[in-house]
């Protein structure tokens, strides 16, 4: 496993820089994805100019923006009862949630919430990720089913994008201690007291593409316009005003019409080149 993620890491910091795409081409790609079945088509046409992984990324966020905009819907008491109504005259909740449009897992949440009376929130939560302690037999398979069938949400997708996000920390540490580049990590800034931090912080600023950058955020993810709209209001602005301007890299590209910010360099990547540590700025350099 060691070896495995070694040679991951090995593959992603030598390949190529990939320009930014175009919005028209992430609104074809947002309108054209509808499942998994549709990404490699779209990752081997080329024609976007999208990889896989950033196809994976848009297709999950598609899904949840949908599913944050329909949550309502799906809660209301009729639709509930609905839902409890087809249960109990057989239907797996992975048929409803195919039928309705409903991820699984959330409708999983909402059928326990019903069926045993809880409130939404931390009981429920428990149940999904330890669905052993269902008493009920037939609801335990069924939540069982639609926790693994469910790509998008649910105990297992969380662990999985939390290590994909660790990993691509992990390789921004890496190459910074590779370029001789002094930084402070999150857990650093944090053990100061520090409440909002970016992943790294850099006691030295760095000059990239001619633009001077005190702080880096590392997203394992693809950086589309309402995604990046909400990072910058709950993240980046908090970093900008304590450490003035910075660089965000997200690893599987982003959409062009997002940069806007001077203050916010966006990469797909640690450049490996028209970078370099300004050290003249400060009287005593970091070794």
């Amino acid at each position: 496993q060691a070896f495995d993620r070694a040679v991951l890491i090995g593959q992603t910091a030598a390949r190529p820089l990939c320009m930014p795409c175009s919005h028209a081409a992430f609104e074809a790609a947002y309108n054209a994805l509808e499942s998994f079945e549709h990404i490699e088509g779209l990752a081997e046409n080329g024609s976007l100019g999208l990889s896989y992984d950033a196809l994976v990324c848009i297709l999950a966020q598609k899904v949840q923006a949908s599913t944050k905009a329909s949550a309502s819907y799906h809660r209301r008491p009729e639709s509930v009862e609905a839902y409890a109504r087809r249960y109990r005259r057989g239907e797996s909740l992975l048929e409803i949630a195919r039928d309705v449009n409903f991820p699984p897992t959330m409708l999983a949440r909402v059928l326990l919430e019903q069926q045993c009376g809880l409130k939404k929130g931390k009981e429920v939560g428990q149940l999904i990720r330890r669905p052993q302690a269902i008493s009920d037999p037939r609801l335990r398979e069924e939540v069982v089913a639609a926790v693994r069938n469910d790509p998008h949400y649910g105990p297992g997708v969380d662990t999985v994008r939390r290590l994909i996000g660790l990993e691509y920390e992990c390789l921004l540490q890496q190459t910074l201690r590779t370029h001789g580049i002094p930084f402070h990590t999150e857990e650093t800034l944090r053990s100061r007291g520090e409440a909002k931090t970016p992943d790294v912080l850099l006691p030295v600023p760095l000059l990239v593409h001619g633009r001077q950058v005190h702080w880096i955020d590392s997203k394992a993810t693809f950086g589309d316009p309402s995604s990046h709209a909400e990072y910058h209001s709950s993240q980046f602005t908090a970093y900008l005003n304590r450490y003035d301007a910075g660089l965000v890299i997200y690893w599987f590209g982003f959409d062009e019409s997002i940069d806007t910010d001077p203050r916010v360099v966006l990469l797909d990547r640690f450049p490996s080149c028209d970078c370099e540590l300004m050290t003249h700025l400060i009287a005593n350099p970091c070794h």
